[in-house]
């Protein structure tokens, strides 16, 4: 689970930023960390492979339970980040069907989306490469100790200078 948690990790940003970039029209790197890693979706998508691992739905139910279980990820995130960081890194509250600003409906229906992708095709994909060995579980912890320091720095620095998300 370790490999999948950096793979998702990287794959998450990667993704995000490329989001974030097309809507700002400028690159940029997202995250609340310094470095090429969300945990939000590393820790999302070994949930959901441990889910799925033992659950076997259609579809259908795979979109819907994947979708609530990263909304519910979403939300208990926003309220963390908010409580240790003091501060909002994003805001829904523009958004129809939203709640307290962490999260809504549209974003709800794009990690259903992304849920059944991650099931179906991804995590697949990713299990073909047969990259569960030795080499990538040492390559992961290294990735982990950079995610693990930037988080240190994240609350050292925030406790110091208040906290710069990008």
């Amino acid at each position: 689970m370790v490999v999948y948690f950096s793979i998702y990790c990287f794959l998450g940003f990667i993704m995000e930023s490329i989001y974030i970039s097309l809507l700002k029209r400028k690159w940029i790197a997202s995250g609340l960390l310094k470095g090429p890693f969300i945990p939000l979706y590393g820790f999302g998508a070994t949930i959901l492979i441990c889910i799925f691992s033992f659950l076997h739905c259609n579809i259908f139910f795979t979109c819907l339970i994947g979708g609530l279980a990263m909304t519910a990820l979403e939300y208990f995130t926003s309220l963390y980040i908010e409580k240790v960081f003091h501060c909002e890194c994003w805001n829904y509250s523009h958004h129809h069907f939203q709640i307290h600003g962490r999260i809504c409906l549209f974003y709800t229906i794009m990690w259903s989306i992304l849920s059944g992708f991650l099931i179906f095709t991804i995590h697949p994909f990713i299990i073909q490469l047969h990259m569960m060995n030795d080499f990538m579980t040492i390559l992961s912890l290294i990735y982990l100790s950079f995610l693990l320091k930037a988080f240190i720095n994240k609350i050292q620095f925030t406790k110091r200078n208040g906290l710069d998300i990008h």
